[in-house]
């Protein structure tokens, strides 16, 4: 966990090292261009956690479940 919060610091240093050679305006549409990403990050991670849950009260209801190796048979993988 520390080692990816020191990655994303350093990433962070170096993303605004970049912005600060870009004249005002590139550099506020690249902003706007992240903070778009982020709130789209934002809604696929719920979208992953609501499926999820959904899976998991299916397997707590009782559904079936099957193995890696069965799908892959299924699946003639």
């Amino acid at each position: 966990m520390v080692r990816r919060d020191i990655k994303a610091m350093v990433a962070l240093n170096e993303a605004y090292a970049k912005l600060s050679a870009l004249s005002d305006e590139r550099a506020r549409r690249v902003v706007e261009l992240i903070e778009d990403l982020a709130e789209l990050e934002a809604m696929e991670d719920a979208e992953d956690l609501a499926a999820a849950l959904e899976a998991r009260a299916k397997i707590d209801a009782g559904e079936e479940t099957i193995s890696l190796d069965a799908l892959e048979k299924r699946l003639d993988l």
